[in-house]
């Protein structure tokens, strides 16, 4: 999992830079990176249906394997001069969509290797790796390989990650029974698919942490990506920097909070806990409403990074202790599929309002839409108690 989140934090770099070597433009350095994206969208939903089929270690081997060979196919042909825009686009769309199927099936595979009460501290492994890697070691290492010799060097170098992470996963002891019999009732993939909707639909606790996940990345993705660097960029001479240094503050508080969640025992409240950490950590988002301070912007993103961090770590365990294993890549996807497709809405709904609206406004919407969010679901019944969400659980 370290390797494969090391190879998909270091290929967004690399793919930018082997475009840029090209002499891509803006518009066509968007066109190339678009395609990862797409990819990832485009196989979010499949992933869970085949992690429910198959054995999740065989879904791994393929997906790194394809990955090894169009990583190191990419840079061959980069380093004999014969690469093209077309190829980097179609290799960023295998890369994304292959990587979709990667995570749910690790998601539905950990449960099975590891005992419930270990279950925190791995995901919380997980949720401290993901910014400590994904996010500055894998970038600084590509970006320094890159720096010194040429953009195909870095795709070398995750070439060998994604090769040593091919190993680990043959190095997994052998499937057990709970595992080989997952898929073993299954009639078609489109029926699998319906299924899965259903489950969610009809289990408060899982559609009130998709409704809202999807709320909160609607209000949010946007004044993070789109205000909050165009608000540095605008208020310092320097803004490109401090905005990447907020950022950093951000990736460590995720850091941080994924860290102390993972000594922690699943919550019994684990819903309201979970849904209430998120909704407080959106709060700092108001921030820069009030003032560009970068000391300040910073520390509220720390306490976001934080919180996200803590609500992440409780939900990828209630997954695994409470969602049935022969469904659990489904919800993991379904999940995923929700936070991708939110991510470029909110930031082309952030571009409009933002034509009507003045930015403070949007950074108090963005603070303020998860909080509330949480009060309607809360006011309505959808957080439940320990005891309203264990009958539905066990109900047929």
């Amino acid at each position: 999992m370290v390797l494969a989140i090391f190879a998909q934090g270091a290929w967004a770099l690399y793919l930018a830079m082997q475009a840029l070597d090209l002499g891509a433009s803006p518009a066509t350095l968007a066109s190339v990176v678009a395609w990862s994206g797409i990819g990832l969208l485009v196989g979010s939903l499949p992933a869970g249906v085949v992690a429910d089929r198959l054995p999740h270690r065989s879904i791994m081997v393929v997906v790194l394997a394809l990955n090894l060979t169009v990583a190191t196919v990419t840079s061959t042909t980069a380093t004999t001069g014969t690469i093209s825009f077309g190829m980097l686009g179609l290799s960023a769309f295998i890369i994304g969509a292959s990587t979709a199927f990667f995570f749910p099936a690790y998601t539905a595979l950990v449960p099975v290797l590891v005992k419930a009460e270990d279950l925190m501290a791995v995901n919380g492994l997980e949720g401290a790796t993901r910014p400590l890697v994904g996010q500055a070691l894998a970038p600084a290492v590509v970006g320094a390989v890159i720096g010194a010799t040429m953009p195909a060097a870095g795709g070398y170098v995750i070439a060998a990650a994604l090769g040593m992470a091919l190993v680990a996963v043959l190095r997994l002891p052998p499937p057990g029974p709970a595992e080989t019999e997952v898929g073993s009732s299954a009639i078609s993939p489109v029926r699998d698919l319906i299924d899965g909707f259903g489950y969610v639909a009809r289990t408060r606790w899982v559609r009130s942490s998709v409704l809202f996940a999807a709320i909160m990345g609607l209000a949010v993705t946007g004044p993070l990506e789109v205000l909050l660097p165009a608000l540095m960029r605008a208020s310092h001479h320097n803004g490109p920097a401090l905005y990447g240094a907020v950022l950093a503050a951000l990736g460590a508080g995720g850091l941080a909070g994924s860290l102390i969640a993972g000594s922690w025992r699943t919550p019994t409240h684990f819903l309201s806990a979970m849904v209430g950490a998120w909704a407080l950590g959106c709060l700092p988002l108001s921030i820069p409403a009030v003032t560009t301070n970068p000391w300040a912007i910073g520390t509220g993103l720390f306490f976001y990074g934080a919180l996200i961090g803590v609500g992440m770590v409780i939900w990828g365990t209630v997954l695994q202790e409470h969602v049935p294993l022969e469904m659990l890549g489904r919800v993991a996807s379904l999940d995923f599929f929700i936070s991708i497709a939110f991510m470029p809405l909110s930031i082309a709904l952030t571009g409009i309002l933002s034509r009507h609206l003045n930015t403070s406004s949007l950074f108090i919407a963005a603070g303020l839409a998860p909080l509330a969010t949480a009060a309607v679901l809360a006011v309505l019944g959808q957080l439940g108690t320990p005891d309203q969400l264990r009958a539905e659980q066990e109900a047929p």
